[in-house]
């Protein structure tokens, strides 16, 4: 089978499966640029690969959740992204492409790890170009769409479009949008004041945790404000079953919550993050929405082994304040032995 054929034949085949959009990029190594420059090399994960092949598909679902019901107060995760539908979905394509391609006698490797980039691979493969809050948009499903990244020895017919093109124009919503300025000129932003790079875990500084609101994953304001995305319908159905799991959870069962409950509530791909990722979360959502229900919990995590769990928990405390609360800080703080712990405590105390 020629290469023409061979790359015919697999796209005709993905998009009849189930995959909503297939791109192909070559081998060779991508380049990114941060404060240093890395150099990725797809040969890393497959010694004889010959093509990348990113695939896409929409996931398009209302999941807001008001910030201030705080009887029963509960958290949010990204705009519109169902991520309940990510593994089943990643799952679902690296078995068609991977099927069919061992069919032909090629080998193909899933992107573990997310080592190879997938937005850079998606725009050098012409799935979609750059915006200019560095996400990736699609001609037909705007930016909601999520990214599973192959590697093949297969010799396929590949693209290689120019990483800086964009069809923006003068637009700027995006980044008026940010709730933090983290995109601080087009194309360029501060991981370190992204809402969604944070709460994977990063620890939050006070002047911040605030505008993280109820998030407890994600945050997606600017792919919401984009116009590219506003009249796109949300998915009611996938070729596959996706999880049942909560898209609302309760705030405070997270507080507590062990391994079995987190997984019984919590999407696999957030899983990823970790659990204290997600407790901390959790425990900072609940002080900005400040109910008087969450005290008790947050006194059990004041003593919590982790220390960013316990920090997180003063200050949550500090923010709902009250007798009780007061009693339970200035105990943690006489047993603290943490500095930067027992700084959070007296913080939560007023000593500023």
């Amino acid at each position: 089978m020629n290469t023409n054929s061979l790359t015919m034949q697999l796209k005709k085949h993905a998009l009849s499966h189930g995959v909503d959009l297939i791109g192909i990029t070559s081998a060779k190594p991508f380049i990114k640029r941060d404060r240093t420059e890395t150099i990725i090399d797809p040969k890393e994960l497959l010694d004889d690969a010959r093509s990348v092949i990113v695939t896409a598909f929409y996931m398009n679902e209302v999941l807001d959740v008001s910030l201030i019901d705080k009887d029963n107060p509960r958290g949010r995760f990204t705009h519109a992204y169902s991520i309940r539908a990510y593994t089943p979905m990643g799952n679902l394509y690296i078995e068609i492409i991977k099927g069919f391609l061992k069919k032909q006698g090629y080998k193909t490797v899933f992107n573990k790890n997310y080592r190879i980039p997938d937005k850079m691979a998606a725009a050098r493969g012409g799935v979609g170009k750059y915006g200019k809050n560095s996400v990736i948009i699609t001609k037909v499903y705007g930016s909601y769409v999520m990214f599973v990244t192959l590697i093949t020895n297969a010799p396929l017919e590949h693209e290689e479009y120019d990483l800086n093109a964009s069809d923006c124009d003068k637009c700027e919503v995006c980044i008026r949008s940010c709730p933090t300025g983290a995109i601080y000129e087009p194309y360029k932003v501060n991981r370190s004041l992204c809402i969604t790079e944070w709460l994977w875990g990063t620890f939050i500084p006070i002047p911040l945790r605030e505008k993280q609101e109820n998030r407890i994953f994600g945050c997606g304001e600017c792919v919401k404000a984009c116009p590219r995305n506003k009249k796109l319908i949300s998915r009611e159905e996938y070729p596959v079953k996706i999880e049942d799991v909560s898209t609302s959870p309760e705030l405070i069962p997270l507080v507590t919550g062990n391994e079995e409950y987190y997984r019984k509530t919590i999407a696999s791909f957030f899983m990823r993050a970790g659990m204290d990722a997600i407790r901390g979360n959790a425990i900072i959502a609940l002080g900005n929405i400040g109910t008087d229900r969450a005290i008790d919990p947050l006194c059990i995590t004041l003593t919590h082994p982790k220390l960013q769990i316990r920090a997180y928990s003063a200050w949550s405390l500090g923010k709902i304040g009250g007798a009780k609360v007061e009693r339970a800080l200035e105990n943690a703080l006489k047993s603290e032995v943490n500095p930067k712990v027992r700084e959070e405590i007296r913080y939560a105390l007023g000593e500023r």
